[in-house]
């Protein structure tokens, strides 16, 4: 394991390496895209567990604080989605350096999974594969499950009471402008038809998964492989799956990218 610095001056990332067994067979790389707010500090750990089971199949691995958030430079309230998509860019750029592999496989949870899917989006050629960990799959639907209002559009996020421009959500600042971007996002819109293969694991379904459902047949440059499974969330606090790491869904995942 490897702890360091990369990107630039004005946007410090925090980053994480782990390197591929010696010995595992194979070489490929993966970059890992944490979630949002407090989610962020309870997934800690699955994710850790992830990279190591990845190096163990000889994968390089990068995971990786977001700008504004955890041990990267920067203050939450200056982030926006575009300036996390570029984050994703970047460290995919580092891995690509320190393992010299061409293709990478991307991996996020929740939002970390909805930005990964953008990224990868656009930059289908550099991907080889995707997966998305309960993905957020409708910004509207996001923004009520983080309890900031019951029926949201636009024009009441612009309304909402806030303190310093920003809602306190669990101990971490959700500005006006990021509450917009939340709402904007529809993930359809980036997997239909999918860029590259992905796989989308689902714990907690939900209705905007419905529409997502249909293009689970393979369509355009890649295919799209739903599955929905009953398994600890470990982005969410419970006294019942405190400190649990959902072995089975990592060992699931460790196994389709391999």
């Amino acid at each position: 394991m490897s702890p360091f610095f990369f990107g630039t001056n004005e946007r410090r990332i925090f980053g994480i390496y782990e390197p591929a067994a010696r010995g595992a067979f194979g070489k490929r790389a993966a970059v890992l895209c944490y979630p949002w707010g407090s989610e962020y500090i309870y997934a800690h750990r699955s994710i850790r567990q992830l990279a190591i089971k990845l190096s163990a199949a000889g994968f390089h691995t990068l995971r990786f604080d977001f700008f504004g958030t955890g041990d990267s430079a920067g203050d939450l309230a200056d982030a926006d989605l575009a300036g996390w998509e570029a984050d994703v860019e970047s460290a995919m750029e580092e891995i690509k350096s320190i393992a010299g592999i061409g293709q990478i496989a991307l991996f996020g949870v929740r939002l970390g999974a909805t930005i990964a899917a953008s990224v990868a989006a656009r930059l289908s050629r550099k991907v080889d594969s995707l997966v998305l960990w309960d993905p957020i799959v409708s910004g509207e639907e996001y923004l009520r499950q983080l309890g900031v209002v019951s029926q949201s559009t636009p024009d009441q996020i612009y309304s909402i009471p806030t303190a310093g421009n920003a809602l306190e959500i669990q101990g971490f600042p959700l500005t006006i402008p990021m509450m917009r971007e939340f709402y904007s996002i529809e993930l359809s819109n980036l997997i239909v038809p999918p860029p590259t293969r992905t796989l989308m694991l689902v714990t907690e379904r939900l209705s905007s998964h419905e529409r997502l459902i249909p293009t689970s047949i393979g369509q355009g440059t890649g295919s799209l492989e739903i599955e929905f499974l009953t398994d600890t969330r470990p982005w969410t606090e419970s006294s019942a799956s405190a400190g649990l790491v959902p072995v089975g869904v990592i060992q699931l995942i460790v196994n389709w990218l391999g």
